[in-house]
């Protein structure tokens, strides 16, 4: 049973930022200095929960003195495949320079030779260029962790964020974002926080659940209960991961050091894909390849980096600890042995909340930025990476945000709306302790194959009735044992929503692009798919409308 009312905890504050990664970090810290109250708030520790903290090393660095913007943008729109929203895009490349230099004000340690940056180019680059980080994320967010603070962003941690308040009391609804309920995952403290504005920094959603389990998607899910449209869910990435560990794949880096991806014969079998840049294609050619490798038997598929110079790897080992260390740590060398490769479907691109260029979502008041958004700058695939773009994208939240809370008062939370969430939050524990969690995650394994990286009609409609099996008959005999397995379990249900929602937009989706490939549609259509799928709540449930991609700006750049 949860906690009584007398141990409640009752804040109110201007901005209410969720989520402690590099997105709701800055969007805390630019809210900040435009002086608003904010409160952040993170289900983990700020700095050390979802990605960012092990993300691959890597941040997009654009120099003015140096490089050609239009060029810059043209790779971005022409990697999108036809699917950028080019109003979100704009600025983005300038921003690159401006998030960066913030990040090195901060004490973040970038990689130099000779006091210039090293920049190196990565997946999907011609143009683009990429910082290297010295020891990877863990020192970019301890760095960022410190700047929130110093600044005085109150901070919550380990509380999970389950609802989200609206002013009418409808769901969805026809109001704005009035504040937040959640539990401390320890002792099951409630939380009710009021808030005149909200920023989501939630991150992804690990789509099989299996690799972060704090990625469940709780933000998503929450925006969308309030009424948030959501984006190009179908799209979500495929992406190189090696085969035998849970960590960052590392793909930017390693390949724009020069690593090569070879099969089983030795063979270099990306140049039929990209003859140009090989190895640093677009993300989603990558995964598509090796899939592609392992269909036609010709797998394993390999890393090799044994050719690479020593200064090579040097520079590798200061910028993917985390994926050097887990090599380490299984015997492995990348200057000695052939790592084994796979693609998978992740949550690291396109699908998640729509965002308009500032980061504000179909919900007044309501603001999402960095992989809880649908990150519409990319399209298919991104050129700027997930981390900048997380800087960028918590920055406009953060600021624009703080404009709407400035011209905005609070509104009175309705008690009746606590009392169902506390009512949800008390009804899992009052299930029968019959099935383990083990149970649930064979369920997410055989999704994975369903609606992963080859996907059909029969095997999508396969996953969605999968998914109704685990919602019907497998998570109401999943008791949790306390408050932090109860952050566990909520995961579960939001990570099966957002794979229901992935199969059903995939279903209506009859072509190949980017990340999504139909085995019985296996061409790109352009004369009928430049269009964005947009998934809305509707009195029958998902609710899913088509929507013609417009034109933009830099469509001239690329032709």
């Amino acid at each position: 049973m949860l906690v009584k009312d007398k141990e409640t905890e009752r804040l109110r504050t201007e901005v209410l930022v969720i989520g402690g990664g590099i997105a709701g970090c800055l969007a805390a810290i630019r809210a900040r200095e435009l002086g608003c109250d904010v409160t952040l708030v993170e289900k983990a520790n700020i700095g050390r929960g979802g990605y960012s903290h092990q993300m691959s090393g890597v941040l997009t660095y654009f120099e003015p003195s140096r490089d050609d913007l239009d060029g810059w943008y043209a790779e971005c729109v022409r990697a999108g495949q036809g699917m950028v929203d080019q109003e979100r895009l704009a600025g983005m490349v300038e921003e690159t320079t401006a998030r960066a230099r913030d990040m090195v004000a901060w004490g973040v340690l970038f990689q130099r030779q000779h006091e210039e940056f090293i920049r190196n180019p990565g997946v999907g680059h011609k143009l683009g260029r990429n910082l290297l980080l010295e020891n990877g994320g863990f020192q970019m967010m301890s760095a960022i962790r410190g700047e929130v603070l110093r600044r005085e962003v109150r901070c919550i941690e380990r509380v999970h964020i389950s609802d989200l308040f609206s002013s009418d009391g409808c769901y969805p609804t026809k109001g704005r974002v009035t504040g937040a309920l959640g539990f401390q995952v320890r002792r099951g403290r409630v939380y009710v926080l009021q808030a005149k504005a909200v920023v989501l920094a939630t991150g992804a959603t690990d789509l099989w659940y299996l690799h972060a389990p704090s990625l469940s998607g709780d933000g998503r899910v929450m925006a969308y209960r309030l009424g948030a449209a959501m984006r190009n869910v179908e799209l979500a990435y495929n992406t190189p991961k090696p085969l035998h560990f849970d960590t960052a794949p590392g793909a930017n880096e390693l390949f724009g050091e020069g690593a090569y991806m070879v099969n089983r014969q030795g063979e270099r079998f990306l140049a039929a894909w990209d003859a140009e840049r090989i190895e640093r294609a677009p993300r989603v050619v990558v995964g598509r390849a090796i899939n592609d490798e392992y269909f036609h038997g010709r797998g394993p598929v390999y890393l090799d980096a044994r050719h690479l110079s020593e200064e090579a790897h040097g520079r590798l080992e200061k910028t993917l600890p985390i994926l050097i260390n887990s090599f380490a740590k299984a015997g492995l060398s990348l200057r000695r042995d052939l790592i084994e490769y796979t693609a998978v479907i992740s949550d690291l691109g396109a699908g998640g909340l729509r965002v308009d260029p500032v980061g504000a979502t179909t919900v007044e008041g309501l603001y999402a930025a960095g992989a809880v958004s649908d990150h519409g700058e990319d399209g298919v695939t991104n050129i700027i990476t997930h981390g900048m773009e997380a800087a960028i994208g918590g920055w406009r939240a953060g600021e624009a945000a703080a404009r709407d809370a400035g011209a905005s008062d609070f509104t009175e939370l309705r008690t009746s709306d606590e009392e169902e969430f506390r009512a949800r939050l008390r009804a899992p524990f009052e299930r029968p302790d019959k099935l383990t969690d083990r149970d649930l995650l064979k369920v997410f394994r055989d999704v994975e194959d369903l609606a992963g990286v080859r996907r059909s009609q029969a095997k999508l409609e396969e996953a969605l009735e999968m998914v109704e099996m685990a919602r019907g008959e497998l998570l109401p005999a999943l008791r949790p044992r306390d408050y932090h397995h109860l952050s566990v379990v909520l995961g579960y249900e939001h990570t099966l929503f957002f794979v229901e929602m992935l199969a059903r937009t995939a279903l209506v989706r009859t072509e190949s692009r980017g990340g999504h490939f139909r085995s019985d549609y296996p061409q790109r259509d352009d004369a009928n798919w430049l269009k964005w799928l947009i998934v809305k709540p509707g009195k029958k449930g998902m609710e899913i409308n088509a929507e013609p991609v417009p034109a933009g700006r830099y469509d001239r750049a690329v032709a």
